[in-house]
C-alpha cells in the first residue's frame, strides 16, 4: 500500500495463477469496483475484439475509463499465462504527474492550454451484449486554487470530437502534441515483461500505462486478468493505515480531484 501511495505502482510476485485470483488480491485493499467490463476482465487476444486491449496490437500511454465521471482508481493486472515463445507484450508505465510538472516548467503556455481547454472522452458501442453510450468532457490537467495539479486525464484511444471554440483548436493540438512527446521522451518510463504469478497494482489516476505489440506463435497464449478499486476507497485505506501505524500524513498524488 505504501509503495502504491508513494510511487503509484507496486508489483506483487508469486500470486497463484488460478482464474479470479486478481479479485481476491483487490479485496485485501477494498471492494472491487464494477464497470461496463464487469468485476473481473480478461486481457487476451480474440478474433473480434471489442477493445484494442483484447488484441495483440501495441497500446499507447493511457488511463482506463476516462469517460466515467469517476474513473477507476487502482487497476490490478494479474498475469495468468505468458508463454516464453511470445515476442513483445511488455508493459510500460510512467508517472504522469512528474511529466506534467516538467511541461509546466518548460512549456507554460501549453500547460495552461491543457488546463483551460476541455477534451471529450467517450465510449459509444452498441454492438455488444450491454450497449454503451458514455461521454464526459473535462480538461487534461486539473488544478486546485493553489495551482497544484490534482488530476490528469489522458486516454487518446477514447477521445471524441473536440467541442470547443474555434480559436482554441490550434493551441490545443499544439499543446497536446507537446504533452504526448514529453510522455514518450520521459527518462522515468519503466518497462517490464510480466511473468505468470505477477500482479501489477497501480494508480490508474496517476500512472499512464501502455503495452508493446506482440506476436502469438501458434498454440501460445498471453492472458492477464484485471479488476479495479475505487480511488476514494484506496485513499481511505492509505490514510487509515497512516493514522494507525504510520506518521499520520495525507495521501498525495492520488489524482481524484481532491483540493487537498
Amino acid at each position: 500500500m505504501q509503495d502504491i501511495s508513494d510511487y503509484g505502482v507496486s508489483l506483487v510476485k508469486d500470486v497463484p495463477t488460478e482464474l479470479e485470483t486478481v479479485a481476491k488480491v483487490a479485496k485485501l485493499i477494498a471492494p472491487v469496483q464494477k464497470t461496463i467490463y464487469g468485476n473481473v476482465f480478461d486481457v487476451v487476444s480474440t478474433e473480434k475484439p471489442i477493445n484494442a486491449a483484447y488484441s495483440s496490437v501495441g497500446l499507447d500511454f493511457h488511463m482506463d475509463l476516462m469517460y466515467y465521471e469517476a474513473p477507476p482508481g487502482l487497476q490490478l493486472l494479474h498475469c495468468v499465462r505468458f508463454d516464453p515463445e511470445i515476442e513483445g507484450g511488455e508493459s510500460v508505465m510512467v508517472d504522469v504527474f512528474t511529466v506534467v510538472e516538467e511541461l509546466r516548467v518548460n512549456y507554460p503556455e501549453d500547460f495552461n492550454t491543457l488546463v483551460r481547454v476541455p477534451v471529450t472522452f467517450q465510449k459509444i458501442h452498441f454492438d455488444r451484449e450491454h450497449p454503451v453510450c458514455m461521454r464526459y468532457q473535462r480538461p487534461h490537467i486539473v488544478l486546485n486554487p493553489d495551482k497544484e495539479v490534482i488530476a490528469v486525464n489522458w486516454s487518446p484511444q477514447f477521445e471524441g470530437p473536440l467541442s470547443v471554440p474555434e480559436e482554441d483548436v490550434e493551441p490545443y493540438y499544439r499543446a497536446y502534441r507537446r504533452f504526448l512527446q514529453a510522455m514518450q521522451d520521459s527518462p522515468l518510463k519503466k518497462e517490464y515483461r510480466m511473468e505468470p504469478g505477477d500482479c501489477l497494482v497501480f494508480n490508474n489516476r496517476r500512472m499512464l500505462h501502455s503495452r508493446r505489440a506482440f506476436t502469438l506463435p501458434p498454440g501460445t497464449t498471453r492472458h492477464l486478468q484485471g479488476c479495479y478499486v475505487n480511488i476514494d476507497e484506496f485513499k481511505s485505506k492509505v490514510q487509515v493505515l497512516s493514522a494507525q501505524v504510520g506518521d499520520g500524513s495525507e495521501a498525495r498524488r492520488v489524482g481524484n480531484h481532491d483540493f487537498f
